[in-house]
């Protein structure tokens, strides 16, 4: 499993309205799917602590603490859609343990198709509620403080803006 961080459930649910007859996918839940050099970012999450490990990861390149949303993608279904899976670049993550850092993975060599067809696979994910997954901001501040005290963070390496925040 892949954990990838969305802006929120409604542009992919299709609670977020557009006034057309024939839409089917809401044009700003593409913006979550925005590559840098034809690559997607996402972490490997197969267990509970890996995808708490994601979380954290991605809540400490944020400038505060706050909700975030997320689809768990199988690697399976990324296959179907012929989406290759690198695990050559570390993520970044100011001040995270070095370790956790190597759970980072790039979904490659995206073109129009195979961003279309993650497109329509999120679409269809967003349907059931089962598949649609938020982490409270309350949840994330407990995760961030947890890895604090297990020495996982190392908090003089976090963001000024985010360590502020937590009253690090």
């Amino acid at each position: 499993m892949l954990i990838r961080m969305i802006s929120g459930i409604s542009k992919w649910d299709g609670s977020k309205a557009v006034n057309r007859k024939d839409y089917y996918i809401c044009g700003d839940a593409i913006g979550d799917l925005r590559t840098t050099d034809n690559k997607l970012s996402v972490w490997k999450a197969d267990t509970q602590e890996d995808i708490n490990d994601a979380i954290v990861a991605l809540a400490l390149n944020r400038d505060s603490v706050s909700k975030l949303s997320y689809f768990l993608l199988k690697e399976e279904d990324l296959d179907k859609m012929d989406i290759k899976i690198s695990d050559e670049q570390v993520g970044v993550a100011a001040g995270l343990d070095s370790q956790i850092l190597t759970k980072h993975r790039d979904l490659i060599d995206l073109d129009y198709w195979r961003l279309g067809y993650l497109a329509d696979h999120l679409t269809e994910l967003a349907k059931n509620v089962n598949n649609r997954r938020i982490c409270s901001a309350s949840e994330v501040k407990k995760l961030l403080e947890r890895y604090k005290q297990e020495n996982k963070i190392t908090p003089i390496q976090v963001k000024d803006k985010l360590r502020t925040s937590l009253k690090w």
